[in-house]
Formats: C-alpha cells, sequence, structure tokens
C-alpha cells in the first residue's frame, strides 16, 4: 500500500522509517524469542509453542521492515512484514487462553464457572478466525502498488472485522477469567499454598491482556481513521511513532513478561494434573461439564501407609 502523503517519496511508508528503531526491535524480540525456546525446551513445555511462533512472527516482521524500508521493488517484504506484526499478537492471546485453561485445569473444576476445554476450545477458535480476517485485511489492504477504492474498502473492513474480533472476545475471556480467580481465592482461601504460587502467573496473564487489548484498538482507530480519499490519510497511519509507541512496546512487553515468569515453572508440563494431587480423567466428549478424578498414586501410598 504506497501512501500519497508524500508523493515525491519513494518509500513504501508513508513517512521517513527508521531503520535504527527496526533493527532494535527486531534484536529484542529475537531475544525474547530464544529464551522463550530455551525455557520451553528446558522444561519440555510444548504448550508455550504458540508464544514462541507469536514472537517468531515478530521477529520475521521486522527483518522484512527493513528489507521494505531498503525500497524493495517486488512489495513482498512490505507485505508479508505487514501480515506478520499484525497477527502475532493474536498468537499471544490464544497463548493467553491456553495458560489460563491449563491454570483451570490445575485448580480444579470447582473453581470455573464453565469447563476449562470447552473455555480453550471457543476462544482458541475465535483466535483462529481473528488471524485468517487480519491476514487477508492486511493483504488486501497493501498488495497492490495501485488498489482501487473498492479494494482498499474490503481490505479495510476486513481487517477492522478481525480486529474488533479480537478485542471483544479477548475482552470476555478477561472476564472469565477474573472471576475464575476470584471465585477460586473464595473457594480455596487467598492464603492457600497453590494458589499463591499461581499469583505471579495470574499478574502477568493480565499485564499481557491490558497490553493486546490496548494494542488492538490502536490498530483499530489506526485503519478506521484512514481516508484514502485525501492525501493526508490519518495522523497514526502517517506517523510513525505511534507504531512504535503503541504496537510494537506493548507486544515487545507482552512476551517478555512470559520470560520473566515463564509458565512451565508454575504449571504441570502434563495437563491433567490437579494442585490436589488429582489427576483429571478424560471425557467422553469435550464439552461435557462433569469431570470425574483420580486418586494420584502419591494419595494412595499415603492412605495405605
Amino acid at each position: 500500500m504506497i501512501s500519497t502523503a508524500d508523493p515525491t517519496n519513494d518509500s513504501l511508508f508513508p513517512y521517513h522509517a527508521s531503520t535504527p528503531a527496526t533493527l532494535i526491535f527486531a534484536v529484542a524480540f529475537a531475544l525474547t524469542l530464544a529464551v522463550h525456546i530455551f525455557q520451553a525446551a528446558k522444561a519440555r513445555a510444548l504448550f508455550m509453542l504458540v508464544l514462541i511462533i507469536a514472537t517468531a512472527l515478530q521477529v520475521v516482521g521486522y527483518a522484512l521492515r527493513k528489507v521494505a524500508i531498503d525500497h524493495d521493488p517486488q512489495m513482498w517484504s512490505y507485505v508479508t512484514s505487514q501480515v506478520c506484526i499484525v497477527v502475532s499478537p493474536a498468537f499471544v492471546a490464544a497463548q493467553c487462553y491456553m495458560i489460563v485453561g491449563r491454570m483451570m485445569s490445575y485448580v480444579g473444576p470447582e473453581s470455573t464457572f464453565i469447563s476449562h476445554t470447552v473455555i480453550t476450545k471457543l476462544f482458541v477458535i475465535l483466535d483462529i478466525v481473528c488471524v485468517l480476517t487480519q491476514s487477508v485485511g492486511v493483504t488486501v489492504l497493501s498488495g497492490s502498488d495501485n488498489p482501487t477504492k473498492s479494494q482498499v474498502t474490503t481490505g479495510r473492513a476486513i481487517l477492522i472485522g478481525g480486529l474488533l474480533v479480537q478485542v471483544a472476545s479477548f475482552g470476555v475471556f478477561v472476564i472469565v477469567a477474573i472471576l475464575f480467580d476470584l471465585k477460586s481465592r473464595k473457594l480455596w482461601g487467598a492464603t492457600h499454598s497453590a494458589l499463591v504460587r499461581l499469583r505471579p502467573l495470574f499478574l502477568v496473564f493480565y499485564i499481557s491482556s491490558i497490553l493486546i487489548i490496548g494494542r488492538s484498538i490502536f490498530r483499530t482507530v489506526e485503519f478506521a481513521t484512514i481516508d484514502f480519499d485525501k492525501e493526508a490519510q490519518g495522523y497514526l497511519f502517517n506517523n510513525e511513532w505511534p507504531f512504535y509507541v503503541l504496537d510494537s512496546i506493548p507486544v515487545l512487553i507482552a512476551t517478555v513478561v512470559f520470560n520473566i515468569v515463564n509458565p512451565s515453572a508454575y504449571l504441570p508440563r502434563k495437563k491433567g494434573l490437579r494442585m490436589d494431587g488429582s489427576h483429571e480423567l478424560p471425557r467422553k466428549h469435550w464439552w461435557s461439564r462433569e469431570i470425574k478424578t483420580a486418586r494420584s498414586e502419591e494419595q494412595m501410598l499415603g492412605e495405605r501407609a
């Protein structure tokens, strides 16, 4: 998508894009990616793979942004960079869904209003819809040197729709997580050792959630306020600093906090183990509300002693 903000500028961006800033964030995301890979490999935590993908997309996105700044004539680097950077936070959101789902499983069904399996599957499906719609929207919007008005309108509508679905679904999920947090503390007591141990994980989830929702709201406003019928296409779109301050920094923090408080250090590697020592038994249907538990081997040995 070539901006008309500066007709004398051959750049793919509507401003003089900063190469140093692009390289700084490429390196920063590469570092947090390396730490995530190390932590997941060390703990054998395959459930953290989604966050690794999210961070890898950011690395690719900023690396290709540098190529696009160097006036790549084929535009492939610009389009691919835009897609990677725009959809990456949706993967961070998906990781949050999985982490809270595992926390629900670990604490037990008594602390949730709905099955953790239903919660995880429902919101991950919504997240997949967000990823697909945002990818299509960015591609349609950015995939041509001289897009038609119909193409621009369609691409923007698809992209904004995907962003709005992401904000709404993630917002609802945060409410569900808060209810789970409050109910578990009320049921088990705020001083329960297992819940006290999970507090840091709750905290980084809330931090990451606020940052991702805020970033998605910024992107929605940015694309909604672009006026393609005028040379000045919108302040947020025509200036680079909002992109780094309201997108790059929040997403970077949202990933780094999971390096600092790594979920694999707080949750069982294998899903199903609960904080009371019992194990969740497989259910016939994932949507079933009934959850039976089996006594762990440690419990049985303790009873025999």
